[in-house]
C-alpha cells in the first residue's frame, strides 16, 4: 500500500512539472506586465511632484527626496540634483520650497506620516509649466542621457 502511494505522488509530481522554457515564459510575460508604466505608452506632462523630506541624525539640515512619477527602486537615490548631476544640498526644507518656488512650482500642500520614531514631511507641489527644463532631476535622470 505505502509503495503504491508512493507510485501516484512520483507520477503526480512528474506530470505536474515543466520544462526550462515553460518557466521562463511565464516568467517573461511576468516581468512585461511587472514593468509596464502608463507613462510608457500615454507621454503626459508632470504637472505635479512630491516633496519628502526627513530630519538628518543630529544635524539640522534635511534630506529631501523627490517624486514626479519616475521609474524609481524602493533604493534608489531620488535627491534632487543641479544640471551637472551633483545633489542639491538644502538647509531646510524652507529652502527646498523656495528653490522649487524658483523654477516654478508652487506649493499646493503638506502632510506628515511617521515613519517609525520619525516624522516624513510631504509637500506637494504643482507646476503648470510643462517645460522639462523645470522637472527636477535625480540619479536615475543622468543615468538615461
Amino acid at each position: 500500500m505505502k509503495k503504491l502511494l508512493l507510485i501516484m505522488l512520483a507520477i503526480s509530481a512528474f506530470s505536474y512539472s515543466q520544462t526550462k522554457e515553460e518557466r521562463q515564459k511565464i516568467l517573461d510575460k511576468k516581468k512585461a506586465m511587472a514593468t509596464y508604466s502608463p507613462r510608457d505608452s500615454l507621454n503626459y506632462p508632470v504637472k505635479y511632484c512630491l516633496l519628502m523630506a526627513t530630519s538628518k541624525f543630529l544635524s539640522p539640515d534635511v534630506d529631501l527626496e523627490i517624486d514626479y512619477g519616475q521609474d524609481a527602486t524602493y533604493f534608489e537615490d531620488k535627491k534632487i540634483r543641479d544640471r551637472n548631476g551633483k545633489k542639491i544640498l538644502f538647509n531646510s526644507v524652507i529652502d527646498a520650497l523656495n528653490y522649487m518656488s524658483s523654477i516654478g512650482w508652487e506649493f499646493v500642500n503638506a502632510y506628515v506620516i511617521t515613519v517609525g520614531n520619525q516624522n516624513v514631511y510631504h509637500y506637494l507641489m504643482k507646476n503648470e509649466n510643462v517645460n522639462p527644463d523645470y522637472i527636477p532631476k535625480t540619479k536615475r535622470d543622468f543615468k538615461l542621457n
